[in-house]
């Protein structure tokens, strides 16, 4: 390994390290490259991928010079050893990945075709760079990476998403000083330079490579986790959908930040994966003859390939909220989800005297009832099993005697001996408007430039987006949608949000003029 730097077109040196293949000097024969870039300081290559370093997302650098790749390590302008200041994405920093790109090809050792790799912010330089078409990128593989920092990242419809962000920028600080560097640029106070924008205007659309994405020529293959839905999946997902060049989709059953990280670090997974991918654009080697999306089907606990995502056989299944009582769950209301025959109408205020960890309560032996202090709608048992694969969208009717309300929503899968996570979503009442153009019937689009509040009293249909998903319901089962306006640490740690200073009442329409519904996107024949 030897550090060096490299010169981008405004004079800044940007601080590299480069890894070659032991035999390299042997041959002399060049190679392609793997680029991996962050703000998380190169110096720390030594440290194992492990949840206490969680910045230690390069997958395993050994593995690929083994397999004939150079690799090389890119401290982003303004972190590590990199001068100029950090601009947190954006075109500056697409055009450093860029020259970094042609750099690296024009070097004596490198065959011209240049690769990227990496997880988390590696991944979302990935999209940062494609976004810029370097000539010399003959392919990426985005893992785990978001594509939109305001809708996948900072602010969950319109809610901040400040128990990740927070921590995150800190940690970013705390790098540096960790190794004698003083804060520069947006590491001295990224959370503020979030929260000074809290609606999607021009500084969020620079950095966020989604808008580009139809415009992308370099192979792209998505790798989402359905573990890490509130910062990375939705632009895993909606990245690909976006991509017109040529593209291919994996999404693994990593359950958590940890268990994505950890598959990362695995070189099987990377033999099984990655290798054939940068083996086929980079060496020119091999063929990629398996259908373009592969999808980890929770509930089957399964792999299962398809032609498209979403898939082109689905259709809307709706679950109606009815106020009949279900007698499951002890909750505000526990009321009932229906096939047919909505009816009546569910209040509730808040905050809720039970709560005490968030919107979590605790039963009386001090064990945590998350579900206690919210409300929860429940389906009868399932007659038959039910697939579904892709957006999930709830169509809620909602009035309140504030001039503005959050929608928390969850759907669970109710088994005989436990409730398991599927999907979630949120929504800020007065961020309620959707982009024509690029919503769906199962996927709002929400514009998130101009939030509109509410007249109290007056009920809204706010249709909230929840995240994608790919489960199998099985018979016998039931479905459970929780509501209420606020997370908890206990819950969803550590992708929380702000409670805020919330007080009052909160209205749920579900009667026939206003049939407040869950639509699943149910998988009708065959996949493929």
């Amino acid at each position: 390994m030897r550090s060096t730097w490299l010169t981008a077109r405004d004079g800044t040196r940007l601080a590299i390290d480069i890894y070659l293949p032991k035999y390299l000097p042997e041959t002399e024969e060049p190679v392609p490259v793997l680029l991996a870039a962050a703000p998380y300081r190169k110096v720390l290559r030594d440290l194992p991928a492990h949840p206490l370093f969680p910045f230690r997302e390069t997958g395993p650098i050994a593995f690929y010079l083994d397999h004939g790749y150079a690799f090389a390590w890119l401290d982003l302008r303004g972190t590590g050893d990199s001068g100029g200041e950090w601009t947190f994405g954006g075109p500056v920093e697409s055009a450093d990945l860029y020259d970094t790109v042609e750099w690296l090809a024009g070097q004596e050792w490198c065959t011209g075709r240049v690769g990227m790799i990496g997880q988390s912010y590696f991944a979302m330089a990935q999209w940062n760079a494609a976004r810029a078409n370097p000539p010399h990128l003959a392919c990426i593989a985005p893992y785990d990476g978001n594509t939109d920092i305001y809708r996948d990242f900072l602010y969950h419809g319109g809610i901040p998403s400040t128990g990740f962000a927070a921590g995150w920028s800190a940690r970013i600080t705390l790098l540096h000083q960790a190794g004698g560097h003083p804060p520069a640029g947006l590491r001295d106070g990224l959370l503020g330079e979030i929260l000074r924008h809290p609606v999607d205007d021009d500084w969020m659309r620079d950095r966020s490579p989604f808008w580009d994405l139809d415009r992308v020529h370099v192979p792209v293959l998505s790798i989402g986790c359905w573990g890490k839905g509130p910062l990375h999946l939705r632009g895993n997902l909606l990245g690909y959908e976006r991509l017109t060049g040529p593209k291919k989709l994996l999404v693994t059953g990593a359950a958590d930040v940890a268990g994505a990280q950890s598959l990362f670090d695995d070189p099987e997974f990377h033999k099984r994966y990655l290798l054939p991918w940068y083996d086929h654009h980079l060496k020119g080697i091999g063929r990629l003859d398996e259908p373009p999306v592969t999808v980890w089907v929770r509930g089957a606990d399964e792999y299962r390939t398809m032609s498209r995502w979403p898939p082109a056989n689905i259709a809307p299944q709706a679950l109606y909220l009815s106020g009949e009582q279900a007698g499951q769950v002890r909750s505000v209301n526990d009321g009932s989800l229906v096939w047919t025959d909505p009816g009546g109408a569910t209040s509730w205020s808040y905050p809720r005297p039970e709560w005490r960890l968030g919107v979590v309560a605790f039963d009386e032996h001090g064990r945590p009832d998350p579900v206690a202090g919210v409300t929860t709608w429940t389906s009868p048992p399932l007659e038959h099993e039910l697939s579904i694969a892709g957006p999930v969208v709830l169509e809620l009717y909602l009035s309140s005697d504030q001039r503005d309300a959050d929608v928390y929503a969850k759907v669970r899968d109710i088994a005989p001996d436990r409730a398991i996570p599927v999907t979630q979503g949120w929504l800020r009442a007065s961020h309620r408007a959707e982009d024509p153009v690029l919503s769906t019937p199962l996927r709002p689009f929400h514009t998130h430039r101009d939030p509109q509040p509410l007249v109290p009293g007056q009920p809204y249909l706010l249709r909230v987006e929840l995240l994608p998903a790919a489960y199998v319901f099985r018979a016998g089962h039931r479905i459970r949608l929780e509501l209420t306006n606020g997370d908890s640490p206990l819950t969803e740690g550590p992708f929380t949000h702000d409670y805020g200073l919330k007080v009052g009442t909160d209205t749920y329409h579900h009667n026939a003029d206003h049939p407040s519904r869950l639509l699943l996107p149910v998988l009708e024949g065959d996949t493929s």
